[in-house]
């Protein structure tokens, strides 16, 4: 009612013919000063509460008002006496510790500002949304840790507050302690099964820890909410294809295109997984679509001229690849590409020659070493492709399949580091199919 002018200007008269009438009634007095307040007239506002003030000299309360009305006209030095007079008169006062605080937030001393929360919180430990709103305060801040204890302490004497303990799980996931974040998420769960944040937030400490079976489950709880379900869909597609699930990745990306065929992520992602799936045809019409959707972004480009390559389209790849050179002549990842192409069409000193341009720039790109070491493996080259296989797995590329074949290699040729290769293997992937052939060739390194 209060915010139509016409009765704004008729009531606030009457109280003005009433407070002449009765000028000693603080309550009509109080009423007007709100009035003003409420209005953002503080000028008028802070006259009528000094008057109230004068008639109740001892109010605390009026104090802590006044104060209010202070702050939000902008004078807080003002503002501050009044609440230092409030709180000599009331020393505990809880209002006027919150006021404090949004008076030194305003100023931007946070020292003071947290302080007076927590004179606030303790002093009244009953309210658990004063201490809710300090630890909200202590994490806005930085200070995880004694948000932490805040949201520990709510916890202590309202186990179900779900609030604090969702507030706490993003903390500790933020913190990367994703066992305990997920407690804290699991909580919530427990208590309202139909938490779609939780469930989302539990996923993506799952997803994080590489518990991919796991997080699908929650992923497709969140996927329900509206809100939340783009982002669960496209993560626990994510999921699926770290499982070697193509299928299902495929599937669930495909829903999401089917709302938003413009999205550029969605897209790339489908890609991948028809990449992952072997299904390069596809993979292929993909990466055309992203050049169209996004011409200037080089990637796209490379992704199409891969899969013409794989799928024998040399003539279209090298097509695509003089598209990038055009813009980009000295474009390394276009480089590489055209080295993949070298070695498709059995091309072999073309791709080598390719390969070595590339690490003259940069001598540390294990991938590079790898796939010189294909090539080398290709023709014969056993030595070069011992050296190839050495630099990738100095460089970053310890994949077992190249610690295999660098100890078979090796062993072949009476070298002794064999063995710490087939070791190795054992160490990083215990469970895999080069992990037996290394067992193996240590079985029999008599």
């Amino acid at each position: 009612m209060l915010n139509s002018p016409q009765i704004f200007t008729g009531l606030l008269s009457q109280l003005k013919e009433q407070t002449l009438q009765t000028p000693m009634d603080l309550k009509l007095l109080l009423r007007l000063a709100r009035l003003y307040m409420k209005n953002s007239n503080y000028s008028e506002a802070e006259r009528v509460y000094r008057k109230c003030i004068k008639n109740s000299p001892e109010n605390a309360e009026l104090m802590v008002e006044y104060a209010i009305c202070l702050i939000k006209d902008s004078k807080y030095d003002d503002a501050e006496v009044e609440l230092e007079r409030a709180l000599s008169i009331k020393p505990g006062m809880v209002q006027a510790f919150l006021t404090c605080a949004s008076l030194y937030e305003k100023t931007g001393n946070t020292n003071k500002h947290i302080s007076f929360m927590m004179l606030a919180a303790n002093a009244a430990p009953e309210n658990f949304d004063i201490r809710l709103s300090l630890a909200e305060q202590l994490r806005k801040y930085g200070d995880f840790t004694g948000a932490i204890s805040q949201y520990d302490q709510i916890l202590a004497f309202n186990p179900d507050q779900e609030t604090a303990c969702f507030s706490k799980g993003l903390i500790l996931m933020k913190q990367e302690k994703l066992t305990e974040a997920n407690q804290c998420f699991l909580r919530i769960i427990n208590n309202n099964p139909s938490a779609f944040d939780a469930h989302f937030n539990l996923a993506s400490c799952y997803y994080r820890q590489k518990k991919y079976a796991l997080a699908i489950n929650h992923f497709r709880i969140s996927s329900r909410n509206k809100d939340l379900a783009n982002r669960s869909l496209y993560l626990m597609a994510q999921c699926y294809s770290k499982r070697n699930d193509f299928d299902q990745a495929i599937v669930a990306m495909e829903k999401l295109i089917a709302v938003d065929d413009k999205n550029v992520s969605y897209q790339k992602a489908l890609g991948e997984f028809y990449e992952g799936a072997g299904e390069y045809d596809m993979a292929s019409d993909v990466y055309y679509d992203l050049t169209l959707l996004a011409p200037k972004r080089s990637e796209f480009w490379l992704k199409l001229a891969h899969c013409q390559i794989k799928t024998n389209n040399f003539q279209k790849a090298e097509k695509t690849l003089n598209k990038v050179f055009r813009v980009q002549p000295g474009h390394i990842e276009g480089h590489k590409v055209l080295a993949e192409l070298y070695a498709a069409k059995h091309l072999y000193k073309e791709a080598i020659e390719e390969y070595q341009r590339i690490l003259m720039l940069n001598e540390n790109i294990g991938e590079i070493y790898l796939s010189l070491a294909k090539i080398y493996k290709e023709i014969d080259r056993e030595v070069d492709e011992m050296e190839a296989l050495n630099q990738a797995i100095t460089n970053g590329k310890e994949t077992v399949e190249a610690l295999l074949r660098l100890g078979e290699l090796e062993r072949k040729h009476k070298l002794p580091t064999s063995l710490e290769r087939f070791r190795r293997i054992k160490d990083l992937l215990p469970e895999s199919d080069c992990a037996k052939e290394a067992d193996y060739y240590l079985k029999h390194a008599a």
